[in-house]
């Protein structure tokens, strides 16, 4: 078989600037502070939880939605994976997205309501390759 280069990336971060991660967090803290805001009583209160590590397509349940966040250090656009985008579909009026800009600052949260159908005919859709690694050897 043969190797063929294809391309190559190069990934640079800011010297001494947030992580990725660390703005993710800052705008999941933003809607969680902001969800714990609209409940109306304890019982929506405990209905509010992250479940970003559960793959369900969206970051939050909250007690009336599922909310997936898409955070910003300021602004910018947001991209869906194929799994956020299809469970939007799926679950309509009941999926939101929230857009936090300046979520290591003064956050700033957009919220709206059945992304599916506001976006579809204006989404761009772009092809990805994703990998999986597998280390067969692991015992070595």
């Amino acid at each position: 078989y043969t190797i063929d280069l294809i391309g190559i990336a190069v990934i640079q971060s800011k010297p001494d600037g947030p992580t990725r991660r660390q703005i993710e967090l800052a705008g999941m803290n933003a809607v969680m502070i902001h969800e714990k805001q609209r409940a109306k009583s304890e019982y929506d209160l405990v209905k509010i939880k992250d479940v970003s590590d559960h793959d369900l397509g969206y970051d939050i349940e909250s007690f009336d939605r599922s909310i997936e966040v898409k955070s910003h250090e300021n602004s910018g656009p947001v991209m869906l994976s194929t799994h956020e985008w299809n469970t939007a579909e799926k679950n309509k009026e009941q999926y939101w997205l929230y857009v936090v800009e300046d979520s290591l600052g003064a956050p700033k949260i957009h919220t709206i309501q059945n992304p599916f159908e506001k976006y579809r005919n204006i989404v761009r859709k772009v092809e990805t390759t994703d990998f999986t690694y597998f280390i067969d050897d692991w015992k070595m």
